[in-house]
């Protein structure tokens, strides 16, 4: 199997694997969002409030904030108290609440909960949970998807003006190089901009397939943890379940 990494820009990290198969990535998958540990915000004890958001609001919008620990420290329904106290005229931000560990902490601090007029408080203690996103998208660290990786092949004899071909594709496709036209990028990472070149040449000059055993893996992180640690942990899970699996069978 050959894996490397073929780009990282804004929490997306994209992945080139050459030697696994669906069944195998859609686990790898599966495993992300439902078996990281990751601390959420759980539990919310509103002890005062007189804001224009129900407490239930409150409570909800808290819930969504990230939070980042360090996965090694933290076990399964491990908790940390978390406070968060302000008075208007203000925007409570994400970067409001405070943590009473500092190896806990919220990873976006811009993150609007609610707006205060003046006199208007909001007193909050909330208890931030280790714990896994099969009971709760909160607990997800990732969104990881994968699509196979195409293969383009061009007819040059049904292609009268390669270069006013070229040029007329999406920027960033293709090129020409000793007269022949190739894909810029060796992996593409937009199939929709392959598919548009194919559409708008004559019927049969470009022809689109698609390796089944080459993909781009496509993380979104949403910043709890690193992409390496939330795949190690994923794959852990896996490891651990095949185990208990194998066990169980030698019971019958």
């Amino acid at each position: 199997m050959n894996i490397k990494k073929l780009s990282e820009k804004n929490n997306v990290t994209k992945i080139f694997i050459k030697g696994a198969d669906i069944a195998l990535l859609n686990s790898v998958r599966r495993a992300v969002m439902n078996a990281v540990a990751i601390p959420a915000i759980e539990n919310v004890f509103v002890y005062e409030n007189s804001s224009v958001l129900f407490d239930e609001f409150l409570a909800q919008r808290l819930g969504l904030v990230p939070i980042k620990a360090d996965p090694k420290r933290y076990k399964e329904g491990d908790k940390v108290k978390m406070i968060l106290e302000k008075e208007g005229p203000c925007t409570v931000y994400s970067k409001d609440i405070k943590s009473t560990d500092p190896k806990i902490d919220v990873i976006d601090k811009k993150i609007p909960i609610v707006k205060l007029k003046k006199g208007k408080k909001i007193k909050i203690e909330m208890e931030a949970v280790v714990g896994k996103g099969k009971a709760h998208a909160k607990w997800q660290p990732a969104v990881i998807s994968y699509y196979e990786v195409p293969e383009v092949s061009f007819n040059m004899k049904l292609i009268k003006d390669a270069k006013k071909f070229v040029e007329s594709c999406p920027p960033g496709v293709l090129e020409l190089k000793a007269g022949k036209i190739v894909l810029k990028e060796q992996v593409p990472s937009n199939i929709d901009l392959l598919t548009k070149c194919r559409d708008i040449a004559p019927d049969g000059a470009v022809e689109l397939n698609f390796d089944t055993n080459s993909f781009v893996v496509v993380v979104e992180n949403h910043g709890n943890m690193k992409v390496s640690e939330i795949l190690s942990e994923a794959l852990d899970s896996l490891k651990e379940r095949s185990k208990e699996f194998k066990r169980e069978l030698k019971k019958i």
